[in-house]
């Protein structure tokens, strides 16, 4: 029986996908940033099949990064090989991006949701980290639709410029 149990706590360890170092990244660069109060990082956590695993994040200003870590296999995101992507706009293209991923927050009540949707005896699930104006939501299990909010920022990705970093 122990076997058993020690079996499952490995387990529960090894697929654990959260990457804390990208949050930590995200948190220094988010200080540095002060024209617009809405810094964005978005992340899919990896799975046993064949989810998407990225990691995208908006400085609040014009800088956004895009680290494709296992392509997407449906969609207009499909074009992204594994790597890691840089874009830039202007601030017109801000402000309206802005708009737009705030509209959609408001609209599935973003910041009023727990900060973990989660239950960690439940494996192979991936996780989607969405952090908006300093609420962070993780869901990943029994968590609330947010759906529409994560295909508008992936809809909203998608029109960026973005240069594959060598």
């Amino acid at each position: 029986m122990s076997g058993k149990i020690g079996f499952w706590i490995i387990a529960i360890a090894l697929t654990s996908c959260l990457n804390r170092e990208s949050i930590s990244d995200l948190e220094t660069r988010t200080e540095k940033s002060s024209s617009f109060d809405l810094p964005v990082y978005f992340e899919k956590t990896a799975c046993f099949g064949r989810c998407p695993v990225f990691v995208f994040q908006w400085d609040g200003k014009q800088h956004l990064s895009l680290h494709v870590k296992q392509p997407f296999y449906q969609g207009s995101m499909t074009r992204f090989a594994p790597g890691k992507y840089n874009a830039k706009m202007g601030p017109s293209e801000a402000k309206a991006f802005n708009e737009k991923i705030l509209a959609s927050a408001e609209t599935v009540s973003f910041f009023a949701l727990d900060e973990i949707y989660d239950n960690p005896m439940v494996t192979d699930l991936p996780s989607t980290i969405l952090k908006i104006k300093g609420h962070q939501v993780v869901n990943r299990f029994k968590g609330p639709d947010l759906k529409a909010l994560y295909s508008q920022l992936e809809e909203q990705m998608d029109t960026f410029q973005w240069l594959l970093q060598e």
